[in-house]
Order: C-alpha cells, then structure tokens, then sequence
C-alpha cells in the first residue's frame, strides 16, 4: 500500500481497510484510463470534509473499484456489510444499457433516490470537474451535458447537498472558458 495513508482515513479501522481494498484493486484495475485512486480518494475527502458519515466515506473510497477493477459486490458485502455495498452497487453503472446517455441517465435516476448516494454521485461529479481544470481539459460535450443533467437532477431530488452549488460555479467556469476560446 502507498507509504502515505490519507489523514483523514488513519485511526479509521473502517476508512482504514475501505482504503487498503480500494488502493489494491486500483493496482490492479481492469481499465487502464486515468487514474488509480487518486480520484476516489478525493471523492472520499470531500464526504469526510463535509461531515458525511464512515460508511458513506468508506463508500465513497471503493466507488469505482466493481466497474474498474476485479472487486465484485459479493465481495464488498462480505468485507463491508450491506450498508456500504448498497451505496458500492448504486454508484456502479448497470453493465449492458448502452448507449451512453441512456446508462448515464438510469444511474442519475437511480442515484438520486437515496440521499447518501447521491451525496457520493455529487462529490464524484465535483472532483472529476475539479481534475479536469486542473489538467486544463475539456470534457466531450455528451459527458459535460450529463454533469449538467447530474446538476440538474440533484437539485431537484436532493437540494440540499453541499457540493451542487461548488459543482454549478466549476461547470459554469468551464462554460466561460470554452466561451472564451
């Protein structure tokens, strides 16, 4: 595991062994694309930052590993309990609903129905935003339009998450820099 465990997790038995399953399946990742888990430990930090409680940050650390890596729900349920491998399996895209907008709204929808997930979905959205001004990218448009209907969907099934106003000014400011140029 890396020399480093985030401070935020340490003294955690909980956050401490989401984080180790997490940071091995990452080494292991079935995509190759982007990161390892540099991204689900910012999803992580900003739950923790706002006060969301252990299993939902412990959630938030092994969000992408059923999609991404060899971890299966099984195995989330026998390590974590079902509490957190609920919010694993509602943060995981339904493999097989294609094409891309159409698997993108079903886990919108089905995100937005429980509160804590979507509290998850919505710190996701932020740090992914976040990353990509920070790389000086700019999403495709098809996955930009989904950040703005995840913004849109958030706020009319659960508008009083504490990242839609932070994720309305990142989106924003990507607006006006491809107005820009």
């Amino acid at each position: 595991m890396s020399d480093e465990t985030p401070q935020f997790v340490e003294g955690n038995p909980l956050l401490e062994d989401a984080y180790a399953v997490a940071y091995e399946g990452h080494q292991r990742r079935r995509k190759r694309d982007g990161d390892d888990i540099t991204h689900p430990l910012a999803v992580a930090e900003l739950l923790h930052e706002r006060g969301f409680d252990d299993p939902v940050v412990a959630a938030a650390l092994l969000h992408d590993v059923v999609e991404d890596t060899t971890i299966d729900l099984p195995e989330i349920s026998s390590r974590f309990g079902e509490e957190i491998c609920t919010l694993v399996d509602e943060m995981t895209e339904k493999e097989g609903i294609e094409p891309y907008g159409e698997r993108k709204a079903e886990h919108r929808s089905r995100v937005a129905r429980d509160p804590r997930a979507a509290a998850v979905y919505a710190a996701d959205k932020l740090a992914r935003t976040r990353q990509l001004t920070a790389e000086g990218t700019t999403p495709e448009p098809e996955r930009f339009l989904h950040y703005l209907q995840t913004l849109r969907t958030l706020r009319e099934t659960n508008p009083g998450l504490p990242f839609l106003p932070e994720l309305e000014q990142e989106l924003d400011e990507i607006v006006r820099d491809q107005a820009a140029h």
